[in-house]
């Protein structure tokens, strides 16, 4: 959606009616809605940790602010609907404040929801391919939008604006029909303890004493992230790694348009759509490397570390990056030979291997967020982990916009740089290289052993956390105590009657006097295996009855002498 206001604000699908941004301002906006977008999920994190659970804050996210959100930037389009000029304001309302708000609270929440449907022992193995698969469908969605909004904008844009606000509402629709299937955990209702674990990340807050049970007299652990799980700040300085791929990555929706601009359309096919070759590689080489490569690895027991993976990703957004720059190359050398502009084809490349990156990248750094959160902070470990996917590197867009301001301007010192003579003299090429050693830095910082063998270790230890059923306190106390009901058991055992222990048995024997075999391989009494007797002509718990009689009392029975 970004990417589609942008080109209405940038490229004039209406002449008439737009916003009429400079090429700087629109980059702008675009970058600052992302970040945005992906630092209110701690909004979303807070709520569903502690008040709502997932599935209420992804409802309350996307009908109160996602929805309302993207019908007032529909609204916008309508020539004289918000007034007899463009209505700036509601673009801001809608484009800086609803939409980002409500996306922001339901990505801090889809994926953990997801995530909750698997068994985390159980299922363990499924949660890898499950994250590709979940960021596959995401671009299921951006291939279908890229592909039929632009073509339906360039016809109405008005019309064109619209679809994701229905598609958005028949999606809500659909979740809520899934209801009665969901695995629906409640929240913790917790709010001081995510505050003070937020406080601890920040060096700020204190260690939490263990509690006593006073009536048991005996140590009961509360669970303490810092002690033995990872902490939120731990999270966002491991999300943080694939920060520099985040920065080449961010470029789609700005620069890489920017570039698209100024190139002949082929076909239908124009700047904004070319975001179909990302969504198309992440399709591919998603369902490639997450059903076939890993699962292949994961059968010889073989697992890629995840910082190699971020460093993969990083290579591929360096190598991205390297296609626009040559690209940009190319468009200055048929220009000053011809005067012509290159096909809008030249940019399958950085798109498409800039979708392969994210693979390796970005669904690996939602793997690993939510595998080494602690419980109680899954959704706040996401929202962590979105922020450094998405908001920091849209922070760091806006600042190198800015630092780097007059590369994006023309010989008459205008930033308006939508024509090709006006790109032609601008200096977008030396923004682009500031990207590749970007990008090249995050290849080398993950690569780095010392910063392998951090991760690894976290990695283990959030393992053996969740593989220890003695870390959790509610366990711990159920085994304690059927631990005290199986003691009283046995010494009241001790103190039993012959007679108590002969009923006892009379009552195990009232099947039979032979073994069954039941399900789960138990075992209990049933018919005798020998041949029917004339004691089988009896009832068999009076047969039971009389054998134990005559063993308690040998002389009952005999006749008196």
């Amino acid at each position: 959606m970004p990417f589609i206001l942008y080109c209405d604000m940038f490229l004039r699908y209406n002449d008439d009616w737009n916003a009429d941004m400079p090429s700087i301002l629109a980059s702008s906006y675009v970058s600052i809605s992302t970040a945005v977008a992906y630092t209110t999920p701690f909004l979303g994190a807070l709520l569903a940790d502690n008040i709502l659970g997932e599935y209420l804050t992804i409802l309350l996210g996307s009908t109160m602010c996602y929805i309302p959100g993207l019908f007032l930037i529909a609204l916008t389009t309508i020539p004289r609907c918000l007034g007899r000029v463009f209505n700036h304001g509601a673009i801001r309302w809608g484009l800086l404040v609803l939409w980002p708000i409500g996306t922001g609270t339901v990505k801090a929440c889809v994926n953990v929801f997801g995530a909750k449907q698997f068994h985390p022992i159980l299922q363990s193995s499924l949660i890898e391919s499950y994250y590709v698969n979940f960021y596959m469908c995401i671009n299921i969605g951006a291939l279908t939008g890229g592909i039929v909004v632009p073509i339906v904008a360039q016809w109405s844009v008005t019309v064109a604006y619209f679809i994701p606000v229905c598609m958005l509402g028949l999606g809500v629709s659909l979740f809520l029909f899934g209801t009665p299937r969901y695995v629906r955990p409640r929240p913790k209702h917790d709010a001081s303890w995510v505050v003070h674990e937020m406080l601890n990340a920040c060096g700020c807050g204190r260690t939490r004493r263990s509690k006593r049970d006073k009536s048991n007299k005996m140590m009961m652990i509360q669970p303490n992230p810092m002690e033995s799980k990872v902490g939120i700040g731990t999270i966002a300085m491991l999300s943080g790694l694939v920060v520099p791929f985040n920065v080449a990555y961010a470029q789609m929706a700005t620069t890489f348009i920017v570039q698209g601009s100024v190139m002949d359309n082929f076909g239908l096919v124009d700047a904004p759509m070319m975001n179909n070759a990302d969504a198309v590689s992440v399709l591919a080489f998603g369902y490639i490397i997450g059903n076939v490569i890993y699962p292949a690895l994961s059968r010889r027991g073989i697992k890629i570390p995840t910082t190699y993976k971020f460093a993969i990703g990083s290579a591929f957004g360096a190598l991205a990056v390297g296609c626009a720059i040559v690209t940009d190359y190319q468009i200055h050398r048929v220009y000053n030979e011809r005067g012509e502009a290159i096909t809008v084809l030249w940019q399958v490349f950085p798109y498409f291997l800039i979708g392969i990156g994210e693979i390796f990248a970005v669904s690996a750094a939602y793997e690993l967020a939510f595998t080494v959160a602690p419980p109680k902070m899954k959704s706040v470990a996401s929202a962590a982990n979105l922020f450094m996917v998405g908001g920091l590197p849209n922070v760091f867009c806006i600042m190198l916009y800015n630092l780097c301001h007059r590369w994006f301007e023309n010989d008459r010192g205008e930033a308006h740089i939508h024509k090709l003579d006006d790109y032609a003299s601008a200096k977008v090429v030396n923004y682009f290289w500031l990207l590749e050693a970007v990008a090249l830095f995050g290849v080398i910082i993950n690569v780095l052993p010392s910063i392998k063998n951090w991760v690894a270790d976290i990695e283990e230890t959030a393992a053996e956390t969740v593989k220890s059923p003695m870390s959790t306190p509610v366990i711990r106390k159920n085994l304690m105590q059927r631990r005290k009901q199986r003691k009283r058991n046995s010494d009241g055992d001790d103190e039993e009657t012959p007679l108590i222990r002969a009923q006892k048995h009379a009552n195990y024997l009232k099947y039979g006097n032979g073994p069954v075999l039941q399900k789960m391989g138990s075992m209990r009494a049933g018919p005798s295996l020998k041949k029917a007797g004339v004691a089988h002509s009896h009832h068999p718990q009076d047969v039971a009855l009389i054998e134990v009689r005559d063993a308690l009392m040998p002389h009952a029975n005999r006749p008196k002498r």
